[in-house]
């Protein structure tokens, strides 16, 4: 039957004046109204557009400030600690201080006797962030100041550290009270030198409450009321500490030298009140300033700017942010992000070497020049005579000034996210230099100050022997350095606390400077003086300053000058790196008298790692290219770059081949400088087979044809007829030496191996074409076109790259050789960590644009290559290598969206290029190759060194840290160890540091066939049959132990059996199959074969080197030709008298 139509209703004609009826939304409830939003919403929306460059950098800022605020419980504690504090300086009675139980917190050279005590007439209160709202974690610092009256002070007091010593007493007198009070009994009581200053000890007392013990101190100033002295008694030009108090003698005649530096110090103490009164009144109730001003303090902490007598301290970031309002350029409506960004501009962009002051204008026009010209920086505070930056040097304040621009940079940065670089990250100074010098010694402190330090600095620091050391070494280093450095800053630790009943620590007799290279200024090998015949007193004071150094030289261009030469042209880039070092140890000795035992100087220690074995003799060696003993991977890259240039020349001028060659790359890590391992000229033909240690890749491209083959094995076998022909006329029109294997030609030529390969784009897309079963033909990428595409095509590109990485940076290249040998000597081969992953890491380390200089210095670039292994979230960060700036923005944002988006789909480690393509982020890492377990263990590693670095640099007792300390592997965690018969495993030519198992043994530098890598492969077959089971870790430098990790427990417990679940399988009863070790160990045997030595434990070998036992070794007596013992006669007599001593009897009881 037909379906019945469906009657439909008739509508009403519309007429002109009716209205459509509006579809009524059964959601919207129409009682409600939209609030409208308020004037703070809509200026946060405002700021928000026009401010940030993403909603992010506003987020993470707000969730920043959000954490810092302070609890309140802590607030709470410090208001109810204040008051009882307060009830208690009330209760103090006045009197004569008679024989304290305490020892006075202050070293001067006359005893303190009949000081009279006065209680306080002032109360106690608030002082630094504690009274500005901006106290900042983990441990919270409470300053609490306590006002000296007035009549505790006469009236010449201002002279000879009366008024410091004054200060200490009455300090050691409250805290005595303190401690006998029932309310402080169990408080813990400690002295300490506030910004390491010996005139300023301060109390610091850790409370008892448990709420707040572990976080809070409170710290407790002494200070004196601005009446105390007559005004002007502290102007700079005033002297108030007399020769005569240190026992020297001065001529009456001369004026006295100014104690400026002195006379701040106590300008501190007594415009403490009003200038924290001045402070207060601006920051109380304005949370967006104690918001900036937080932000501020975070940046400044992370950059350990503030540390020290020297440091920039958060109190005149707090003092600026109030000038700036004072002279309208901060408004009161600014929000916190706009403080912090305009201070910073304002740093970067203001001179405070002429002055600034906050003091009103009409009573600091007159004294600021004058006062300005005592000082590094002036800043003069709200009474306009105290500087705040009076102890801040001008290399500190300069650097400040750099770290400012750099923060603004990177806020303008629209492609990066720069609240990590700004707040996150700890930017400790001692990886932000290339040098460091030490001088610990004591007693050669106290000789450079005695013969050296000017008497008007004695006075002017009250006979401080640091800020002397840091002026005369700062002025002496500046002016023979010039050019070559940019900065030389001070590196400072703040004082330990002492118990308040132990004397006070003598600080100051030791002092560290960190150097900041020019890299284009710093390894020149020439010190021109002025000309003899034009500035005759000129070359004099040359001469005088660089001793015998100074030689009249006759240049090329004519000229007859005075000169100093620190080497030649030709030496190689680790020597030149060391130029630096010999000018600082010149001018210490002649100028100080300073021996190099004296003092540490620590640059380029590490690369020793990479240096030639003293193993290996060069002298064997028949080659033409001249070549030290004492060589390395770095200086012996070029002789392979002009032998690969000179094959590229003559590949090029080939006649009669079928195709052009187009182009050649290089894409081995020594054509980008890259290769830790010394290529030295001796591959050689063995019984008609080429045999190296290194064979270096070259890829050919050559001509379009459309004659190549449309099937994958009939173009391979095309391009190996190719590859033959080329290598005969090779042989025929240039004498070279090939031979060819199923990875390509290999050609020897000067000692050199290459091997020459051809890329054809043909290839790359019949490895990744697939037919469906209905025929049609696809092309998919898959993991072989991902192999070949990265190697053929993608990686000389890269390599290119790199290269003229190396040559913008000189430090890139020797970097990323110290890194592959601390990774290699941590048991981690290419298939835990691939090679290309550690180029790309320093690369990007490079090519940082949150970096205030370059890297100079590879042992800077290795700590700075740790730290980035150390505090890198693996999960969350894409390490983008954008070479060129090919890259346009949107790819780049796109890029980063889809690796957040689909992680999953990502590496545990992300690395890109700009040449990856479709490949972003997948080409250079795999799910293996670093692992999630890798990664983990690589930073643990990471941090770990990077403790062992900064306790050996900031120590003033310990050397520097070792190259076999970090270029060692712990042998701790490893389950069992397989050792290989040593004369099968090469040696390694770089210098060894010795294997964490076992002791040196005799070293073997056979030559295996060219390509071939053994061990490799074996450890490869033993990853992809049993990692299920066991991980493995060997050093792929020469290493001679397989380190053995199992898997959990687990693992290796019975189970069901299951035909998919059998591999490695052992039945054991009731239907359950279980995976046993021992059995796993002989397939382990059964792949090593002949490699095998033996298995041991970890603790088995401990115990062998304890009790000095002679471990089970095995040894080819056979030497093979080139191979020479280093040991001398002596050495070898010692040897056989050891063997023919009879050996020990055990008794048995």
């Amino acid at each position: 039957e037909e379906p019945a139509p469906i009657k439909r209703k008739k509508l009403p004609a519309a007429t002109s004046d009716a209205k459509p009826k509006a579809k009524k939304n059964k959601f919207k409830d129409e009682s409600t109204n939209i609030k409208p939003p308020t004037l703070e919403e809509m200026k946060e929306l405002r700021d928000t557009r026009n401010l940030f460059h993403s909603n992010l950098f506003k987020l993470q800022v707000k969730e920043m400030l959000e954490e810092l605020q302070l609890k309140t419980k802590y607030s709470e504690f410090t208001e109810s600690w204040l008051e009882s504090f307060t009830s208690f300086t009330q209760q103090l009675k006045d009197g004569l201080m008679e024989r304290s139980h305490l020892e006075i917190p202050l070293n001067l050279p006359k005893k303190a006797s009949g000081f009279i005590f006065s209680k306080p007439t002032k109360a106690p209160y608030l002082i630094g962030a504690a009274s500005t709202g901006t106290l900042l974690g983990p441990k919270i610092v409470v300053d609490v100041a306590l006002e000296m009256p007035r009549e505790c002070l006469h009236k010449e007091d201002f002279l000879n550290l009366r008024y410091d010593q004054k200060r200490a007493l009455y300090l050691t007198y409250v805290t005595e009270r303190m401690r006998e009070s029932a309310e402080y009994a169990e408080d813990q009581f400690a002295f300490n030198y506030f910004a390491n200053n010996p005139l300023k000890p301060v109390l610091e007392l850790t409370p008892a409450a448990k709420h707040v013990a572990k976080h809070l101190k409170v710290r407790l100033f002494i200070t004196a009321p601005m009446s105390s002295f007559k005004p002007g008694r502290f102007v700079p030009w005033n002297n108030n500490i007399r020769p005569s108090f240190y026992e020297d003698e001065w001529d009456e005649e001369d004026p006295l030298p100014s104690t400026h530096h002195y006379n701040a110090n106590v300008l501190f103490d007594l415009t403490q009140a009003k200038n924290q009164s001045h402070l207060d009144k601006f920051f109380k109730g304005k949370r967006n300033f104690q918001d900036g001003l937080l932000l501020l303090k975070v940046w400044l902490r992370q950059r350990e700017l503030d540390v020290g007598f020297s440091g920039f301290g958060a109190h005149i970031i707090a003092a600026f942010i109030v000038y700036l309002n004072q002279q309208r350029v901060l408004h009161q409506s600014s929000s916190s992000y706009q403080v912090a960004r305009t201070v910073w501009n304002q740093l970067a962009n203001t001179d405070w070497t002429n002055g600034i002051s906050m003091a009103p204008a009409s009573s600091q026009a007159e004294n600021i020049i004058k006062i300005a010209a005592y000082y590094d920086v002036c800043f003069l505070d709200v009474t306009g005579q105290h500087n705040l930056c009076a102890n801040v040097p001008l290399s500190v304040y300069e650097r400040i000034r750099a770290e400012a621009k750099l923060a603004v940079d990177l806020l303008n940065d629209v492609k990066l996210n720069s609240f990590p670089h700004i707040f996150m990250q700890k930017c400790q100074l001692y990886s932000r230099v290339d040098n460091i010098l030490k001088i610990t010694n004591y007693s050669c402190v106290n000789q450079i100050l005695m013969m050296h330090s000017q008497p008007r600095f004695k006075y002017d620091y009250a006979n401080y022997g640091y800020p002397q050391l840091l002026q005369l070494l700062t002025q002496l280093l500046q002016k023979g350095l010039g050019e070559r450095v940019q900065a030389i800053l001070p590196l400072e630790t703040a004082t330990s606390a002492w118990p308040v009943e132990s004397n006070a620590p003598i600080i100051g007799k030791h002092i560290q400077l960190g150097l900041i290279l020019h890299p284009e200024h710093a390894y020149e090998v020439l010190n021109k003086g002025p000309a003899a015949n034009e500035d005759s007193e000129g070359a004099a004071d040359f001469r005088r300053f660089w001793g015998e150094k100074s030689n009249l030289r006759r240049f090329q261009d004519g000229s007859i000058t005075e000169a100093v030469v620190w080497g030649a042209a030709q030496d190689a880039p680790s020597k030149k790196r060391l130029i630096v070092r010999q000018i600082v140890l010149h001018l210490l000795e002649h100028h100080l008298q300073l021996d190099s035992k004296d003092f540490q100087y620590i640059a380029a220690e590490l690369e020793q790692v990479y240096q030639l074995s003293p193993w290996f003799k060069v002298s064997r060696l028949k080659t033409k290219l001249t070549i030290d003993q004492e060589t390395d991977a770095e200086a012996l890259s070029p002789h392979v770059i002009r032998c690969y240039d000179e094959l590229a020349r003559q590949l090029h001028g080939l006649d009669d081949l079928p195709l052009e060659i187009v182009s050649i790359a290089g894409t081995s890590p020594v054509f980008r400088y890259c290769e830790p391992q010394p290529v030295l000229p001796q591959a050689r033909l063995i019984d008609g087979r080429i045999h190296a240690t290194h064979v270096q890749r070259m890829v050919i491209q050559l001509g379009q044809s459309g004659k190549w083959p449309n099937e994958l094995d009939a173009l391979r076998a095309l391009k190996t007829a190719f590859l033959i022909e080329i290598g005969e006329k090779l042989e025929a029109q240039c004498r070279l030496q090939w031979a060819i294997t199923t990875e390509g030609l290999l050609v020897l030529k000067q000692g050199f191996c290459f091997l020459l390969q051809l890329a054809h784009s043909k290839e790359l897309a019949l490895l990744k074409q697939m037919v469906s079963e209905r025929g049609v033909t696809t092309y998919v990428d898959n993991l072989s076109s991902r192999s070949l595409e990265r190697r053929h095509h993608i990686l000389p590109k890269v390599s290119g790259a790199l290269h003229s990485l190396h040559q913008t940076h000189a430090a890139f290249g020797p970097t990323v050789l110290v890194a592959k040998r601390w990774l290699a000597t941590q048991l981690l081969d290419n298939g835990l960590w691939p090679e290309m992953a550690t180029e790309l890491l320093v690369a990007y380390l490079f090519q940082q644009r949150h970096a205030p200089q370059p890297i100079a210095a590879p042992q800077t670039g290795f700590i700075r290559f740790l730290q980035l292994l150390a505090h890198s979230d693996w999960n969350g960060e894409l390490f983008l290598i954008n070479f060129n700036n090919s890259w346009q923005d949107q790819q780049i944002a796109e890029l980063e969206h889809n690796y957040r988006s689909k992680r999953q789909s990502y590496p545990p480690l992300g690395v890109s290029t700009s040449f990856d393509q479709q490949h972003a982020g997948r080409l250079w890492t795999s799910n293996q190759a670093p692992s999630l377990p890798v990664l983990s263990h690589v930073t643990r590693l990471a941090r770990h060194a990077l403790e062992i670095i900064e306790t050996s640099l900031l120590s003033k007792d310990l050397r520097f840290v070792r190259p076999a300390q970090l270029f060692r592997a712990s042998n701790d965690g490893y389950d069992l160890v397989i050792q290989l018969k040593p004369d099968l495993v090469p040696n390694a030519l770089s210098y060894d540091l010795g294997s964490p198992f076992t002791s040196f043994g005799q070293p073997n530098f056979q030559l295996p066939r060219a390509g071939v890598d053994h061990l490799a492969g074996i450890v490869s077959q033993l990853r992809s049959a049993f990692s299920d089971f066991a991980a493995f870790f060997y050093n792929p430098h020469g290493g001679k132990e397989l380190a053995i990790v199992w898997r959990p427990p687990s693992v290796f417990a019975p189970k069901p059996f299951k035909v998919t679940e059998v591999q490695a399988c052992t039945p054991c009863g009731n239907g359950k199959v279980q995976v046993l070790k021992e059995t796993l160990l002989e397939d382990f045997k059964l792949l090593l074969k002949d490699f095998y030595l033996r298995i041991a434990t970890p603790e088995e070998l401990k115990r062998e080197q304890r009790e000095h036992q002679q471990p089970k070794r095995y040894y080819n007596a056979k030497e093979e030709a080139g191979e020479v013992s280093p040991m001398t006669k002596k050495q070898k007599v010692q040897i056989t008298n050891k063997q023919q001593r009879p050996a020990k009897k055990m008794f048995v009881k």
